[in-house]
């Protein structure tokens, strides 16, 4: 027992200077750090965040050396998918890379320009999150969403390009049982000073939260609207990048008609780039029938899966944004899908949006006057409608897969979804449901 009791002690006693000597190595990088840039915050925020900040070819850059590449003013990009990122990482001059949660951020340059790319990886919140890790890292002065959608206007075709004035969240719906929908109210955020949020797109505001003094009696009584919870259904992108991105319409060239179309026909026509509304859902509607009730409420030319949450996180850091989307595939033409095509023709655009930068109207909001008269907001004369009336039929089936593996078809479930016939008199232990009476 004494033995043990020695070389217990004997191994905290190693501990203890092990830690000792860490902790001065610590502490003498902060004073390095310190002693370079003047401020310990972001120091600290470098080290707990598991910042790792390597060369092109995997060798580890200094403190200082990582400090300055996080620090540079640069142009964040971000792409959902790989196809989306390979046109613009093979136009970049890439020097150094980041490691942060578990995303790879690509530093480098296009032509004069700093620049800083990742890949999200697909779907609203996976694009939401790399944004805000991206713009909270780094000294962003401005971020471009790439990549590729589906069309939402007959007049946008595969091979065209949408710059999106603005995004939309077409998935934020609220059916009434009264034959409508209607927009739910829109998305909340928590804006500050730096946000950048136009007056006219708030649709109304949150309240005012519970404080310790009054949390226990909160609820009770009139709520007192917030000046800094709000909803909005529209975010608007950047002027400044929005004009600048026009700017590529030259660039694009033709797209031949068997792309487009997907038949066996000949010929080619000038690719089409576009001013108008993302909207943006995880979801993917093919048939038409569906689109148009979608359209009728959120009145959008491309639809993809990322950019609200792309463009919630700039708005509310206030960092100005554009969203460029290659048009990959069209209802109207179900046959046809070109996603690489696609993908390089946003990517276009982008960097041409990268060395044309803008040095005005960045953080002006694009109006509904920057659309194309060919987008179907300028078209039709609204964004987002006050009432989209609608029919629901009834589920023919519905298949799923059994827990052995097999799959099952069945006509639906139509007795939970009909109201009840007469005036509820009681409940019912047994079933668990209310008795009525005719």
């Amino acid at each position: 027992m004494i033995q043990d009791k020695h070389r217990s002690r004997g191994t905290l006693i190693a501990v203890a200077l092990l830690t000792i000597v860490a902790a001065a190595a610590i502490a003498a990088a902060l004073y390095e750090y310190e002693a370079v840039h003047g401020y310990s915050q972001r120091v600290d925020s470098l080290l707990l965040s598991g910042v790792r900040v390597n060369t092109v070819n995997g060798s580890p850059v200094t403190p200082a050396e990582a400090m300055a590449l996080l620090e540079s003013p640069r142009i964040g990009i971000v792409t959902p998918m790989a196809m989306e990122e390979a046109p613009i990482l093979a136009a970049m001059t890439v020097k150094a890379v980041a490691e942060i949660g578990g995303y790879t951020f690509y530093l480098g340059t296009i032509g004069n320009r700093s620049v800083v790319l990742v890949r999200s990886g697909e779907k609203e919140y996976a694009a939401e999150l790399a944004t805000y890790i991206m713009d909270t890292h780094f000294h962003i002065v401005a971020a471009i969403l790439s990549g590729t959608a589906g069309s939402r206007n007959p007049n946008v075709r595969v091979g065209d390009v949408v710059v999106g004035a603005f995004a939309v969240d077409k998935s934020s719906i609220h059916y009434h049982d009264r034959g409508f929908q209607s927009d739910y109210t829109g998305v909340e955020m928590v804006i500050t000073n730096e946000s950048l949020i136009d007056e006219q797109f708030i649709t109304t505001r949150g309240e005012t939260g519970p404080s310790p003094q009054n949390a226990s009696s909160y609820g009770y009584g009139p709520g007192t609207p917030s000046t800094n919870y709000i909803y909005v259904a529209v975010l608007p992108a950047s002027l400044g990048l929005v004009e600048a991105a026009e700017g590529a319409s030259s660039i694009l060239g033709n797209t031949s008609l068997a792309d487009v179309t997907g038949m066996n026909v000949s010929g080619s026509i000038q690719a089409r780039l576009i001013v108008g509304v993302i909207g943006s859902a995880n979801q993917w509607t093919e048939p038409l029938s569906w689109m148009e009730a979608q359209n009728a409420l959120y009145e959008t030319d491309a639809g993809e899966n990322e950019g609200f949450g792309f463009a919630y996180v700039n708005s509310q850091l206030g960092v100005p944004w554009v969203i460029i989307r290659g048009i990959s595939d069209s209802p109207w033409y179900p046959t046809t899908y070109h996603g690489v095509l696609a993908a390089d023709r946003a990517a276009a655009v982008a960097i041409y949006v990268v060395t044309h930068f803008p040095s005005s109207d960045l953080d002006t909001p694009a109006s509904p006057s920057t659309l194309s008269p060919l987008s179907n907001a300028a078209m039709h004369g609204y964004i987002v409608a006050e009432r989209a009336y609608y029919n629901v039929t009834p589920v023919a089936e519905i298949q799923y897969m059994a827990a052995n593996g097999s799959t099952v078809a069945t006509p639906g479930w139509p007795g939970e979804y009909s109201y009840p016939n007469g005036v509820a008199v009681g409940y019912d232990n047994y079933t668990d449901q209310l008795v009525y009476i005719g």
